[in-house]
């Protein structure tokens, strides 16, 4: 739990030496011999857990690093090969929790469980197989992205784009998505949808639809994400009429599902892809091509129709489709924005993901660019974190806009 007192505890911070030195990941085994541990938790009960689980020894801890929601600890053992634990950076039992729900998390991590099993031989998507909830790792690191030299980024960025591509094409079966679909929609959520799930336009009408209404109800009702004192909106005169429009455009900008490609088959989507997520080998020397050994971190992983699949790939800056699917990067430092050769190498990168995505999945740029004005309100909803006054007022005057552009309305 965090030591942190004067804001509402969601998740611990990323820990300091006693000395107030940021810590640095490393070293843990002599901080733990010294009684120096960064964490204010005691780590000697996730090893003891570890020992006795996989009838092991921890013999060293090379690294520490932390997700949006955990933390990460590549064990060294004496008897098998190296595992990831992974460790919620929340502690739910302290007083006054204010993050997700209990619940919640269950739920989240029922979800990324039922990831591993289920594409445990997918071969083309790599997962390693799941040991007592916590993750076992093949030999490698993450987030080494900055470290590569360009050959090795772009063989790096390929791999990423085939796996990216393989998941795109991986149909789950039918039980995993009547399971998964509503209840890892991202929030607000439906109680329940008007139609029985199909891959369907006619289902994806109402799934959009339901989504809409649950997100945005009647003026005055509470709209917020219901966990913090300082979100909880209520529903204005702009996003109600936001919702208004936006529920007259859904008819009208699905496309048919007349031929391939399958515009509303459902497929698997991770939620957060990106080498912080994956396990790398790293490179013994310059001309060697590290490999992704595992791709891991699904609890916040969704189901969505083909149409609303988001290629985001992240690499520290972040590789997304534009409205048209080409390749566009996002997030990229504001003070190396002056600096071309750097701007042009990641402009490099993307292009490449992208190409070589398509390539592996050649239906997702068709059905990227069949879903342009779908997708625009899938992603604002997804996005939607603040005033929704400000937020939705400007989408539903882009979508009474677009009433009128299509013929709809005058």
């Amino acid at each position: 739990m965090s030591d942190e007192s004067d804001s509402p505890y969601t998740r611990d911070q990323w820990p300091n030496h006693l000395d107030g030195t940021e810590f640095d990941g490393t070293g843990v085994m002599a901080l733990l011999s010294a009684g120096k541990s960064p964490f204010v938790w005691d780590v000697g009960l996730l090893i003891k857990e570890t020992e006795e689980v996989l009838n092991t020894k921890v013999v060293d801890i090379p690294r520490v690093s932390k997700g949006a929601n955990a933390y990460g600890f590549l064990f060294k053992l004496s008897n098998r090969p190296d595992v990831l634990a992974r460790l919620a950076r929340n502690d739910v039992n302290v007083p006054g929790f204010h993050g997700w729900p209990f619940e919640k998390q269950v739920q989240q991590s029922e979800l990324e469980a039922s990831v591993y099993r289920l594409l445990q031989y997918v071969a083309e998507i790599p997962v390693s197989p799941l040991l007592y909830h916590r993750l076992p790792v093949q030999k490698g690191q993450d987030n080494v992205f900055n470290d590569l030299n360009d050959d090795q980024a772009f063989g790096l960025v390929d791999q990423a784009a085939a796996i990216r591509g393989a998941l795109f094409n991986y149909n789950p079966p039918q039980e995993f998505i009547q399971r998964w679909l509503l209840d890892n929609m991202f929030e607000m959520r439906p109680k329940s949808f008007p139609l029985p799930i199909a891959p369907t336009r006619e289902f994806v009408v109402g799934f959009f639809t339901s989504k809409i209404e649950a997100t945005i109800r009647n003026l005055g009702d509470k709209m917020g994400w219901g966990n913090y004192d300082d979100d909880d909106y209520t529903v204005g005169p702009a996003a109600f009429a936001a919702k208004q429009a936006l529920l007259r455009l859904i008819p009208h900008i699905l496309p048919p599902d007349t031929e391939p490609p399958s515009l509303y088959r459902f497929v698997l989507e991770h939620g957060d892809y990106g080498i912080h997520n994956m396990t790398i080998t790293v490179p013994t020397s310059d001309d060697e091509i590290p490999k992704v050994t595992s791709l891991f971190d699904w609890e916040t992983g969704c189901v969505v129709p083909a149409i609303l699949s988001d290629p985001m790939m992240a690499v520290g800056v972040d590789f997304i489709a534009g409205p048209d699917a080409e390749p566009v990067v996002i997030g990229l430092p504001e003070e190396h924005l002056a600096h071309i050769a750097y701007v042009e190498r990641y402009a490099n990168f993307s292009r490449q993901y992208f190409r070589q995505l398509y390539a592996q999945a050649p239906d997702y740029e068709r059905v990227i660019q069949a879903g342009k004005d779908a997708r625009h309100i899938w992603f604002a909803f997804r996005d939607w974190r603040d005033d929704p006054e400000e937020h939705f007022g400007p989408l539903g005057v882009w979508a009474q806009k677009r009433l009128v552009e299509l013929e709809v309305e005058k």
